[in-house]
């Protein structure tokens, strides 16, 4: 994976971004990833959200797909 959000489509089992996007676009959460380097931690989250908490990390640090996206 290149990036964080090619990281979080993945494991959120879409094969494409578009598919993710189509599938959280209305919803009151989104899928979000730890940005920090060598985390890949992932969990739901508010679609706006950025700097949500890692619980990997212990720092706030994650980020919403639609954040990461543009979208948002």
């Amino acid at each position: 994976m290149d990036t964080k959000l090619d990281e979080l489509v993945s494991a959120e089992g879409y094969a494409a971004l578009n598919e993710l996007v189509e599938a959280v676009i209305g919803d009151s959460a989104s899928p979000g990833i730890c940005m920090n380097p060598g985390c890949h931690y992932t969990t739901e989250v508010e679609p706006d959200q950025r700097r949500g908490y890692c619980e990997v990390c212990g720092t706030k640090s994650v980020k919403a797909g639609l954040i990461l996206a543009g979208i948002i």
